[in-house]
């Protein structure tokens, strides 16, 4: 499970996603005191290409809904692309305790076998950068820097078979 924080307009929301072969499993809990409460879906992954993702929802009355995304990143701000319309949001970042810099683990989201490791320890990256690349049912999926940082350990080699949430590289962000 995956959980991140959100702000569009002022308003913060959690996000806790979860990836069950084809389903995503997405809940939204409103982040502010007397928000409103949890909003709960599940999309089927019908296809993934580099920049593109298209979804399907079922909805409770069995009617179907597909979400076509798009998006881009720039530091902590996001713009989301889903059937057209723009949305525009910022990841919430966790703050240290009074240090400049915090340490974060990266980990892999669905079971997959490393095919490349593209940093070594010591290594200063930048947001977005590709760190390491898995393989999961004939994808390549990148494990990409939440932000800038020092590469401060890797916990797996070329080759190994790793479980979703296990970390695989420690960073430590700027």
């Amino acid at each position: 499970m995956t959980e991140f924080i959100l702000r569009q307009n002022n308003s913060e929301k959690t996000v806790q996603a979860r990836r069950q072969g084809s389903e995503i499993h997405v809940q939204l809990a409103g982040g502010n005191a007397g928000a409103e409460p949890a909003e709960a879906a599940v999309f089927h992954l019908i296809a993934h290409t580099n920049d593109t993702i298209l979804l399907e929802r079922i909805l409770p009355d069995g009617s179907r809904q597909q979400w076509r995304l798009v998006g881009h990143k720039d530091g902590t701000k996001r713009q989301l692309w889903v059937n057209g319309r723009t949305h525009h949001y910022e990841r919430v970042l966790p703050r240290g305790g009074g240090s400049a810099s915090s340490d974060a683990s990266l980990a892999a989201t669905i079971p997959a076998v490393v095919a490349d490791i593209l940093v070594s320890v010591g290594d200063q990256v930048q947001d977005g950068d590709k760190l390491i690349l898995l393989e999961s049912m004939k994808m390549i999926i990148p494990i990409q820097a939440p932000t800038s940082g020092t590469v401060t350990a890797l916990h797996c080699a070329k080759g190994d078979s790793v479980q979703a949430g296990v970390p695989l590289l420690e960073l430590d962000q700027l």
